[in-house]
This record gives structure tokens, sequence and C-alpha cells, in this order.
């Protein structure tokens, strides 16, 4: 169980692990069936470098949390689809839809859930999006292991579940015909409970982003103390410098409060803009009004700083 609890292991690395033991697919092959194959920015697409090993591990299988581009993966649920296919073809034998439900569902889907619990995402939700879709009396054995699996791609692909839970329940409704109803009461029913220890110490990572590729390693925020200021001319200890000539010499600062994470801008001269990960939206700061910020969202400062928002464990 300690590797389940790994801090290393994402959302996406919990996927990419599941299907490897259970459903007989290496991760070139599972990267096959999820990867988009619209190119990026030099003309090459994420699925023609699935045979790349250091690419898919750096960049997708052990992205730190954040770091992992949405646009890397095709529809979630056309990869679902495709998962579901290989697995009912599988060389150990096919896999049926009850098993499906219950791989996800049972004990072999449990790092997902840890993987979840490690970037602060509501397992709680996924938990009860799983229950939901499990066990609705209005669909097949097969749309429900089919809605499922799309959950569960949809969670691993953006480390994010509120964003997996609304696409899920757009896939019922768009593509099934209807919606998931509440399960009926039983009962007796387990809480799903973590193994201690159940909440890292967790820091902030901001990762600099150039030419829309990640350049470098993470620069780590602690919780504790007064966070770090980013500026072309920051003084202190644990302050980032990594900028352009147009961030100011003190342009903003982040730090935890409250165990969430916030940036402020310290009235810098060309302005801070907040890039949320999970709706797209961009927000300009105002001078001294701080803002929460979460991992996979992008902070610009200026006109070409950019910091892609990762977190990770003390001490790892």
């Amino acid at each position: 169980m300690s590797s389940m609890l790994s801090s290393e292991l994402t959302p996406c690395g919990a996927m990419f692990e599941m299907f490897k033991r259970y459903g007989g697919m290496s991760h070139k092959e599972l990267a096959s069936l999820v990867l988009s194959e619209r190119p990026l920015s030099d003309g090459r697409s994420p699925l023609s470098r699935a045979s790349d090993r250091t690419w898919l591990s750096r960049l997708v299988v052990n992205a730190p949390v954040g770091s992992l581009q949405p646009r890397y993966f095709r529809d979630f649920g056309m990869a679902a689809q495709r998962v579901m296919d290989r697995l009912r073809s599988n060389s150990r034998g096919e896999i049926s839809s009850t098993r499906i439900i219950d791989m996800i569902c049972g004990d072999a889907g449990k790092t997902m859930e840890y993987a979840l619990a490690s970037c602060h995402q509501d397992v709680t939700m996924y938990r009860n999006a799983l229950e939901r879709f499990s066990k609705d009396e209005g669909h097949t054995a097969g749309e429900r292991a089919e809605t499922i699996m799309v959950l569960y791609v949809a969670a691993a692909c953006t480390a994010n579940v509120p964003t997996a839970v609304a696409y899920a329940n757009s896939y019922v409704h768009s593509v099934l015909g209807g919606r998931m109803r509440t399960p009926a009461t039983v009962e007796s029913s387990v809480p799903f409970k973590l193994a201690d220890p159940v909440v890292p110490v967790t820091a902030l990572g901001l990762m600099r982003v150039a030419n829309g590729y990640i350049s470098g390693a993470p620069y780590w925020v602690e919780p504790d103390g007064d966070g770090a200021v980013i500026g072309s001319m920051a003084m202190g200890a644990h302050d980032i410098t990594d900028v352009e000539s147009d961030v100011s010499a003190e342009h903003a600062r982040v730090w935890c409060e409250g165990g969430a994470w916030r940036v402020c801008d310290l009235e810098s001269r060309n302005g801070t803009c907040l890039l949320c990960g999970a709706t797209g939206e961009e927000v300009t700061l105002e001078p001294g009004r701080p803002v929460q910020v979460n991992p996979g969202d992008e902070l610009h400062l200026g006109a070409a700083t950019a910091f892609m928002v990762v977190i990770g464990t003390v001490g790892a």
C-alpha cells in the first residue's frame, strides 16, 4: 500500500498504473488510446509521441499536478470508449461491464482516490459520483460502466473532481439520453476513509513557462512563513527572480493562509493576471487585493513572464 500512497503518484499516473496492472495495457498502448491527435505548437501531436518513453513519462504519466496540459488528451468520452473497447478485447480474457465497475469502484480504484486527495481534490464528491453512476437503475450495466469510465478518465486527465463530475453528467445527458438518479438509501453504508496520514504537508510550486513549455524545476513555496515574493529584484531568501525585465522589483506575493494559497499584486507597473486552470477564466488582479490560487492555474506577470501552479510534498 505504501507505493499507492506515494506523493509522486498523480491522478494520471494512477490511471496508467491501474490499467497496466489490471487491464494488461502498457503505458504506450494506453497513451495511444487517450492522447490527442491535434498538433501542438511545434506541429506534432501528443499521440505521435506515444512511443517516446521519456516524453510520455515526464510530461504525462509522472507530470506534476498542474503541469499536465488538458490539450494533450482527446475528448474524455472518446478516450473512455476506446479504453472500454480495449478492455473488452483483453488478451487475458474479455473484461465485462460488471468487472469494469468493480475495478474502478473497488480496491483497485482506491489509488485514484489517494492521488486525488494528495492534490486537495474533493474525494467525497468523486466517491458520491461513483456511487450514483454504479447503482443507477435507469441504465444498463454497460451504460453504467461507460459513465464510470468517463468519470475516471476525466478525473485522471484533469486532476479536478468538479470538472470530471460535470463532464460525466453532461456525457450521460448528451450521449446516453438521460441523467443518473440519486441511489436509494441502504441500511448500512461504510464511509470512505483514507488511511493515516491522510493530508500531507504540501508546498506550492511555480514552474516557469516559456514559449508554451515548462522550463526548469519548480520554485517551491512552503506553507509556513510569509510565502515568497516574485520580482526582478526580490531580495528574500525564498523569493523568485526568474522573470523578464518588465516585471517590477517586487511584483507579486504568494503565500498560504487558512489552508488556502493566495496571490496578491504588489502595485506592479505592468500588472498580474491569474488564468484559472479549471474554467479558463482570466482575472486581472487588483493591487493589494489577494485572490485564491489553485493547482493548474497560471500566473502571468507583465507581458512575458508566466508560471504554472503545482503542488508537492515538503521534503519529498
